[in-house]
């Protein structure tokens, strides 16, 4: 009976370790376009670099993320984007893909993440969240045009 829970377990952990990667080899070309477009923004975040607020968000962006009063707008995500690249560090994240509807040249992709971070007290802390995102494709490339969601509220 032990062995037959043991195997029951380490299935169901096989299970969940390779479900993540293969929903992500099951996208489209065109999803796994619209996924680079997502992987590269969150990297270039991670590394400080902020040029990717100008190369890959539309003039015309909006977001609203978790616990905002409202939605803002691209000044906005410039201003507070600079002061978070100065008072955190990434130190490893994680996004997985839930999923990615592409009609014409608009994109809508929901996903899941997992941040590890330090904060300039040198406090580390794990995070999960979800976004989804609007993509508009213009000029042969995308941009984010919306996005909502943000960190899971602590429990």
């Amino acid at each position: 009976m032990f062995t037959r829970i043991v195997s029951s377990v380490v299935a169901s952990l096989a299970i969940c370790t390779f479900a993540g990667p293969a929903s992500a080899q099951a996208l489209s070309p065109e999803q796994q376009e619209i996924w680079k477009v997502e992987q590269q923004q969150w990297k270039m975040e991670a590394a400080k670099d902020m040029s990717w607020i100008d190369t890959l968000v539309h003039p015309n962006m909006r977001f609203w993320e978790t616990g905002a009063p409202m939605p803002r707008d691209k000044a906005s995500l410039k201003q507070w984007s600079r002061y978070e690249s100065e008072t955190s560090t990434v130190l490893e994240q994680e996004l997985l893909p839930i999923s990615a509807t592409i009609t014409g040249n608009v994109a809508v992709v929901q996903y899941y993440y997992r941040l590890a971070r330090e904060n300039d007290k040198k406090e580390r802390s794990i995070v999960t969240g979800h976004y989804m995102d609007v993509l508009i494709k213009e000029g042969g490339r995308w941009q984010f045009i919306a996005w909502a969601g943000g960190d899971d509220p602590k429990k």
